[in-house]
């Protein structure tokens, strides 16, 4: 049982230590896109060409952004928002799967949830 909460407790560690990683990524990114879209200086102007693009965005990655701040204090709503979201990314875009940097941002959202199912085993 003492193994089991140890194991638990680094796969939140390691969870809360990569998301917030690429939380911050995500932000910076979104952020310099938001810049360069109400500047004009980004491509086409920065603005969205069709509405599979504006969900697109909404899936990756605003999603995992929502899901992993939420993970950070609800590691089990986190960690569902953010694979739901990766999983419907991946629907409208299946040219994107398996891309490392993608689903490297999204994976702590799988260690966020694998912590909650140990969590709730040891209970």
């Amino acid at each position: 049982m003492k193994n089991k909460t140890q194991i638990a407790r680094m796969v939140l560690f390691i969870a809360r230590f990569w998301g917030s990683i690429s939380l911050a990524f995500l932000l910076f990114m979104v952020g310099a896109h938001l810049i360069g879209a109400f500047s004009g200086s980004g491509e086409n102007g920065g603005g969205f060409q069709s509405t599979s693009e504006v969900f697109s965005f909404i899936f990756f990655p605003v999603s995992i952004m929502i899901g992993l701040a939420l993970a950070l204090k609800w590691e089990g709503l986190g960690g569902l928002i953010t694979i739901v979201g990766i999983i419907f990314f991946h629907v409208l875009r299946p040219d994107l799967i398996f891309d490392p940097m993608i689903d490297g941002l999204a994976f702590p959202g799988f260690l966020f949830m694998i912590y909650w199912v140990l969590a709730r085993k040891s209970d």
